[in-house]
């Protein structure tokens, strides 16, 4: 079956756009189903139709489909998110009949946010490298179980959808669902869906995490699959802990405190020193790197008459060193010094060991199977890590197996992440499979 693409008329879009300004509507990126009608008796999701098509995509043959809902788990992102770009093999071939008997059904949803101040004139869906046939469906508040129109079908060789403008909610989320059938064994692919709102295509959220980037170092911004931004506030940043806490006067405090007991111990009958000093906490603290805080706990001391000074050195707080950094591992030594009125000295140190582990976060971007139209160069969406103690660690993972865009078949593609600290992710593997040869 030959492609019938919609180029020049988005193209015409673009040029007509070109002095209107932009509006704030966004939409998902295209999610795609296999179907509800998917099991183990039937895997290849096979539905016989219930009437006799005459034609590719016939409105009948939609009485047998069934949209999964929005949330079900068997959603994931589509081949291109912003185009759809679905392409596999016709699984209609192996049907009882192989051609207008039987529809194996696909289905792609986006959620277009339409804001209040933003009048619906236009709304289109226009297609191109459709084989067999597309449905939309739209729901919002006014049709929560969905609505179509005759003008939602679009037959084998249409270019796109008639106007569902009046049928779209300004000022809230619409989910936009297109059911793909293919009816007939030769091709099963949707190679575009482009969302027309008044003229103007509506993108994806976000494309890349640059777009999502708020300029905070102390957190990393990402653009996940489904096209919205999530932030992840991190702890530390380049080996330093993010949002410090300032100084407090505790160490001023306690310096005044115990001068003024030096002070009242000038009275005091000179007798042979015999100072005693303890800490408050143990002497030998483990932090786990860019979790745990440091809180200085301190220590006092005290001889025959009453409380001694106690002078710290690298706790933080203090002019003689700047503490434990708990986003650096290592060992960090806080020394606790007393004098007594005759400059007697004993002192302690307590040991704060910062160790890292906890293994880094790993996390795919894009699903975890992934169709790949043979013909091209497959484009890895990567997986991004974070690490408690080290942060946004993403460009440290490590890719193994190799996708050959050219040549149909399954191939595996594993990911790999150790910390500076040596601790290792599990690692986690994408199945691609490449299929539909144009050759």
């Amino acid at each position: 079956m030959m492609k019938h693409g919609v180029m020049g008329t988005i193209a015409g879009a673009f040029v007509v756009l070109c002095g209107l300004p932009a509006f704030a509507q966004t939409r998902t990126p295209w999610q795609m189903h296999n179907g509800l009608e998917v099991s183990a008796t039937n895997p290849n999701g096979f539905k016989k139709f219930t009437c006799n098509p005459t034609q590719h995509g016939q409105i009948c043959e939609y009485d047998v489909a069934t949209i999964p809902p929005q949330s079900d788990s068997g959603w994931a992102i589509a081949p291109n998110g912003e185009t759809i770009g679905f392409s596999i093999p016709s699984r209609v071939c192996q049907a009882p009949i192989a051609c207008l008997g039987y529809g194996d059904f696909t289905y792609f949803q986006t959620l277009v946010d339409v804001p209040a101040n933003v009048a619906v004139t236009q709304f289109t869906i226009a297609f191109s490298g459709m084989d067999d046939g597309s449905r939309v469906t739209i729901f919002n508040s006014q049709y929560p179980a969905g609505l179509v129109i005759p003008g939602s079908y679009v037959y084998f060789g249409g270019s796109g959808t008639t106007n569902l403008g009046p049928y779209v909610k300004s000022g809230e989320i619409n989910r936009v669902v297109v059911t793909q059938v293919d009816d007939c064994c030769s091709e099963n692919n949707l190679d575009s869906a482009i969302v027309v709102l008044n003229g103007e295509p509506v993108g994806a959220d976000c494309h890349s995490d640059l777009e999502c980037d708020d300029g905070n170092a102390c957190t990393a911004d990402i653009c996940q699959s489904d096209g919205s931004c999530v932030s992840h506030t991190l702890a530390c940043v380049g080996g330093e802990l993010c949002n410090p806490q300032p100084p407090t006067l505790s160490a001023l405090a306690s310096y005044s405190s115990s001068n003024a007991s030096q002070q009242s111990s000038s009275t005091c009958e000179i007798v042979p020193s015999n100072i005693a000093i303890t800490l408050n906490g143990p002497q030998h603290l483990l932090l786990e790197c860019g979790v745990d805080s440091w809180v200085d706990q301190g220590a006092q001391a005290s001889d025959a008459c009453g409380a001694v000074e106690v002078i710290t050195h690298n706790s933080g707080h203090d002019a003689y060193g700047p503490g434990p950094n708990t986003c650096s591992e290592g060992t960090y030594s806080v020394q606790y010094r007393a004098l007594d009125a005759q400059n007697n000295e004993v002192q302690i140190v307590r040991s704060v060991q910062v160790e890292d582990t906890l293994v880094p976060a790993l996390t795919l971007k894009g699903s975890a199977h992934e169709y790949h139209k043979c013909g091209s160069q497959w484009v890895d969406p990567g997986a991004e890590s974070f690490d408690e103690c080290y942060g946004n660690i993403s460009a440290e993972v490590k890719t193994t197996g190799y996708v050959n865009g050219w040549v149909p078949g399954l191939y595996t593609v594993t990911y790999s992440v150790t910390d500076s600290g040596g601790n290792s992710a599990t690692p986690l593997t994408r199945t691609v499979e490449v299929a539909n040869c144009p050759w």
